[in-house]
């Protein structure tokens, strides 16, 4: 019986079938089409985005404030204190598009140093946050009201 060589051109033709086969794997393990579904798959596609994929969005579960309402931060001439609860998740971020300039401060994951970011109008500012949770301060100054929304699975 003769020994099947592994030739370069061979060894990418394997590489291809596999990536083809997980495809496959991954279209036929997918349960339903709603929108939730789809920003979190799951099967092979879920594992390998989790795995190496970019940092998680925390879940709007694990994130209250006195001033959240659904999506929205309202914060009234001051500041307000966004709590995210502790998770199993190494890392994950807090993102906030703000309709006015604030500050927003929070410690750095898993040190005891705080970071402080002066956001514009219109921006988005992402908030690293480790797995113990953390207190993300929004801070509005002035006499006026800032609002901020989640952005999540963009």
């Amino acid at each position: 019986m003769k020994a099947l060589k592994l030739t370069q051109p061979r060894i990418a033709i394997l590489v291809l079938a596999l990536i083809a086969v997980l495809y496959v794997l991954s279209a036929v393990n997918h349960t339903g089409g709603d929108a939730a579904t789809l920003r979190k798959p799951g099967g092979f596609v879920g594992w390998f985005g989790h795995r190496f994929g970019g940092t998680p969005d925390a879940d709007r579960a694990d994130l209250s404030a006195p001033c959240l309402l659904e999506e929205k931060l309202t914060v009234k001439n001051g500041t307000c204190t966004l709590t995210v609860a502790k998770s199993t998740v190494d890392q994950r971020k807090v993102r906030l598009r703000s309709d006015s300039d604030v500050a927003v401060q929070a410690p750095a994951p898993g040190r005891d140093t705080l970071v402080r970011s002066d956001v514009e109008a219109g921006s988005t500012v992402s908030v690293a946050v480790g797995k113990g949770g953390a207190q993300i301060d929004v801070i509005c100054a002035g006499e006026r009201t800032c609002v901020l929304t989640l952005v999540t699975g963009e």
